[in-house]
């Protein structure tokens, strides 16, 4: 009972920060950064994300969602170091490229027999997020004092540091349990 009651916890809290991270970053790259219409779009597409996470269409296909949406902060960061953060323009087919990119990523994962690597990517998103924000906005911001402006590259290099050693911890973790 707690076993199924704590995965449809992570469901529904992973579909909603997938939704969040969709959001966020098509909002922010689309409208305006200082007109926070992208904080509307990221708490909409949070709560569809959320209802989606209610169903178990996400771990259905979790692989793809979350290298589609691996693939789209990749896009982001490229786009960002390529044409700025200026909303709109061309940089928008380098974001749908990454989403397809990491959605066909995800596909193929997904026929991997081994069930360890949602697990994975999984560690990758949420240490990833957390770890970010952890490091960025509390440590180096309110903390330490050492940044008071946040820009996306200036974010990228510890929230990718922090998803890389997530997904290692889940990957050691799980590889622990096995032979446990």
């Amino acid at each position: 009972m707690t076993n199924n009651l704590w995965n449809k916890l992570l469901s529904i809290l992973t579909g909603a920060l997938l939704g969040y991270v969709w959001g966020w970053i098509w909002g922010w790259s689309l409208f305006d950064p200082n007109s926070d219409r992208w904080a509307l779009l990221a708490g909409v597409c949070a709560l569809i994300g959320l209802l989606i996470g209610a169903t178990p269409y996400l771990w259905r296909y979790g692989t793809v969602f979350l290298c589609a949406t691996f693939g789209l902060y990749l896009g982001w960061i490229a786009r960002t170091i390529v044409w700025g953060d200026i909303p709109g323009g061309l940089g928008m087919a380098v974001m749908i490229g990454g989403v397809l990119i990491g959605g066909a990523i995800g596909l193929r994962l997904k026929r991997h027999p081994q069930n360890f690597i949602l697990s994975i990517l999984l560690g990758a998103l949420y240490i990833g997020f957390v770890g970010g924000l952890l490091i960025d906005v509390v440590l180096l911001d309110k903390v330490l004092g050492l940044v008071h402006s946040h820009s996306i590259l200036s974010q990228a290099p510890s929230v990718l540091a922090c998803g890389v050693i997530g997904g290692m911890i889940a990957a050691r973790r799980r590889a622990s349990l096995r032979v446990a």
